[in-house]
């Protein structure tokens, strides 16, 4: 499903790229949508995504892939045979001449298609067969279960360590409480375009903020507002931009997850919140100048 395109993905990708210079042929990334879990209501409710597909595509388009074939994912699609998918649709219908494959990689309503599987489909069928083997930085292995457990605990540094590039969140600026502009710290609440987006675990964050075609710096809370009084059993998303004054509402905002500060944590009162956040602002601008 590629979700994150991740650093192993990557490698896969630029595999599968040289394969198809070496043969002039053209590249084509195959993914399906909606995710099978959905469809075949396999714990749908606990899944969480890395990218939506807006986010999917634009990540594809940024690399030399030739072709993205998105295939909607249907009951029928599903009850095919790893080899009757082969068949079908990647020699049928796509003309498949050679396949790159992850280390891991199955398919099929019979979860087969291991690399044997596939050589054997590939000398019957008229194709050929790279299997690219797993991907790991220092001793964290690229995966998409991998980075969402380390989005899971806050870790959004390792995260972009293995994704290649910072955790992100598109949304839309909506109406919020304003009580932060009472404190000088006005906040833009977002509503996160995709509902079965990842989002990473309750603190405060340093970020990249996107808005208005422009960048900024920023901070970022996810959590529950627990030291006001309009405290909130919905986990809520804010994000204070440095250097900029101005109205935001509904505008389409993309922020960028650079490192985690600290933990959410309820204040005896708006006082000894507004001195927090200086110093959490302090130390933001400190992270933010030192990256790159």
């Amino acid at each position: 499903m590629f979700d994150g395109l991740h650093m192993g993905h990557r490698q896969l990708l630029q595999q599968l790229v040289s394969c198809a210079r070496e043969r002039d042929g053209e590249s084509v990334v195959l993914t399906f949508w909606p995710h099978p879990r959905i469809v075949l209501n396999n714990d749908p409710e606990s899944l969480r995504f890395l990218t939506s597909l807006e986010e999917k595509t634009r990540l594809f388009s940024e690399l030399e892939i030739d072709h993205l074939v998105i295939i909607p994912f249907t009951l029928d699609l599903a009850a095919l045979t790893a080899r009757q998918f082969t068949h079908q649709v990647l020699v049928g219908h796509i003309g498949m001449v050679h396949v790159v494959v992850g280390f891991n990689h199955r398919f099929g309503s019979d979860s087969r298609a291991v690399l044997p599987d596939y050589e054997g489909m590939g000398q019957e069928m008229g194709f050929g067969v790279t299997r690219v083997g797993a991907v790991s930085f220092c001793d964290l292995k690229a995966s998409s279960t991998a980075i969402r457990n380390l989005l899971n605990k806050g870790n959004v540094e390792d995260a972009a360590r293995l994704l290649t590039y910072p955790y992100r969140l598109t949304g839309r600026v909506v109406g919020g409480n304003r009580m932060g502009r009472t404190i000088q710290y006005p906040t833009a609440n977002i509503e996160v375009e995709d509902p079965l987006k990842l989002i990473p675990a309750v603190g405060v964050y340093a970020c990249r903020v996107m808005v208005m075609g422009r960048h900024y710096g920023g901070m970022m809370n996810i959590g529950f507002r627990p030291t006001l009084q309009s405290a909130v059993a919905v986990k809520t998303i804010e994000v204070h931009l440095f250097d900029f004054s101005g109205d935001i509402y509904s505008e389409e905002i993309v922020v960028e997850f650079i490192y985690r500060i600290r933990n959410e944590v309820q204040f005896a009162g708006l006082g000894a919140l507004k001195a927090q956040l200086s110093e959490d602002e302090k130390v933001a601008r400190e992270l933010l100048a030192g990256y790159e």
